[in-house]
Parts: C-alpha cells; sequence; structure tokens
C-alpha cells in the first residue's frame, strides 16, 4: 500500500552556520541514547523557530515598570491577554 503524498510537500534548504552556533546546536539536539543527532532533530529545531517567528510576538515590559531591556516572548493570542491585565494593574497603580 503506497504512502499517502504529502499535502505540504518538503522542499531542500542548505544553510551554512558559524562553527560555534553549529556546536551548539549539535548539543542541544544531541541525543545521549543513540549516540548521535537523531533523524529529523534538525528540522523539528528549525520548523518550531520558524513558527515561533511567525506566530510569537514580544512584549515590551519597559512600560509597565520594568527594566529597560525586560521582556516576554510567546504566541500573540496569550501576549494580547498579558498585556490587557498588565495595563489595568499598572492603570490601577498609577491612580
Amino acid at each position: 500500500m503506497p504512502r499517502k503524498p504529502d499535502v505540504v510537500r518538503p522542499t531542500l534548504l542548505h544553510v551554512s552556520l558559524p562553527e560555534d552556533v553549529r556546536a551548539k546546536l549539535d548539543l542541544a539536539l544531541f541525543s545521549e541514547l543513540e549516540g548521535r543527532v537523531p533523524k529529523g532533530a534538525y528540522q523539528r529545531f528549525f520548523i518550531e523557530r520558524i513558527q515561533e517567528f511567525f506566530g510569537w510576538r514580544r512584549l515590551d515590559l519597559a512600560p509597565f515598570g520594568y527594566p529597560q531591556g525586560f521582556f516576554v516572548s510567546g504566541p500573540r493570542e496569550m501576549l494580547d491577554h498579558v498585556e490587557t491585565r498588565l495595563k489595568g494593574v499598572h492603570h490601577a497603580t498609577n491612580t
């Protein structure tokens, strides 16, 4: 029985990374059990990061009294809720 074709077909992408970045990535994805980086681990990692890039946002916390450079990031819907709550708390403490 033949395998069903992927709805969204994969395409090849060749990426060149600096050695130090590649070493960190290899260490993060390395499996002690397999003694290597498991098959598909790089693909899963990059797909997750790309989905975060397009689906997440970053919320600067400085307007809410946190030090400059403090932020949170996550799914847009979650940060919209966090921002609404922070605005309510910040407004209540400034009145």
